[in-house]
């Protein structure tokens, strides 16, 4: 039997806990949530096949930005959007956001329980068609072009793409049932476990050896001689070099926000900040 959990997220409780309340009369497992940031969480625990959204959590923006969190956190569910009004440019960015219905609160509950049957409908037809699909036909065909990403585009080592290719393999075994597109669905998890995997890499580096540089911003680690010293050494690097210093070891930003600060494929962010500790070191020694 298919899953029929359903999550309706709405800033207003009254009507939270009575759509949760009509869902569950009608045999279905619902739960609320009255924000984003509780949704978003509610969603990293558990996941829901259908969510009902009110376009305006407190602003429209904060309801836009609800769909990309849901997207990005659990992009197997079927959004539907409620609006208490939306104007028809409105709703088109609605469902290019990720949405795949739009209701009006005012058109009655029915309605609303109809575009959740017919989305739960859709997802079991979706599961029925995944479970006939030739398995060891798609790891044959997709394998090759899976591991390059992780190799070519993240610069991870083979090995390293081979376990992050199996890790996403395991996942699209237990969510098969929610995937439409299972080789873009692989190709993404591939992607979102690469950038994990190089922010683990960088938050180890930055634990084993980048006490020092840390030093800048700590008063009570460094006096202000070594902290003086350790600027002039980053002041003899080249603007790149000490760039990726600063936002890595200090900043402690990601892989991928270097990546796009300072224009550089994400793969070559490691080895270059490698490179800049070293001429960092060498600068020290001067």
């Amino acid at each position: 039997m298919m899953e029929q959990r359903v999550l309706v997220i709405d800033d207003e409780p009254m009507i939270v806990d009575g759509l949760t309340a009509w869902l569950q009369i009608e045999n279905l497992e619902a739960a609320g949530a009255n924000d984003r940031r509780t949704a978003t969480a509610m969603l990293e625990e558990t996941h829901y096949p259908v969510i009902v959204a009110d376009l305006c959590i407190q602003t429209c923006e904060e309801g836009l930005l609800l769909i990309d969190e849901i997207r990005r956190v659990s992009p197997a569910s079927r959004i539907i959007t409620m609006t208490g009004y939306a104007t028809p440019e409105m709703a088109a960015e609605v469902l290019e956001r990720g949405s795949n219905r739009v209701v009006f609160k005012g058109s009655g509950d029915e309605v609303i329980l109809e575009a959740i049957l017919e989305v739960l409908a859709e997802i079991e037809s979706a599961a029925d068609a995944a479970a006939h699909v030739d398995l060891e036909a798609l790891y044959l065909h997709t394998s090759k072009v899976l591991r390059s990403i992780p190799q070519r585009r993240y610069g991870l080592s083979a090995q390293q793409a081979e376990d992050v290719v199996q890790d996403a393999w395991l996942l699209f075994l237990e969510k098969r049932g929610y995937v439409r597109t299972p080789r873009t669905w692989l190709a993404g998890t591939v992607s979102k476990l690469c950038l994990q995997q190089l922010d683990r890499m960088r938050r180890r580096q930055t634990e084993s050896d980048g006490e020092l540089l840390e030093s800048l911003t700590d008063t009570n680690v460094a006096d202000n001689d070594t902290r003086m010293i350790v600027r002039q050494a980053m002041g003899r690097l080249d603007d790149r070099s000490r760039e990726l210093c600063m936002q890595i070891a200090i900043e402690g930003r990601s892989y991928a926000d270097v990546s796009a600060s300072l224009d550089l494929p994400i793969g070559s962010v490691g080895p270059l900040y490698m490179r800049a500790k070293t001429k960092l070191r060498k600068a020290l020694d001067c």
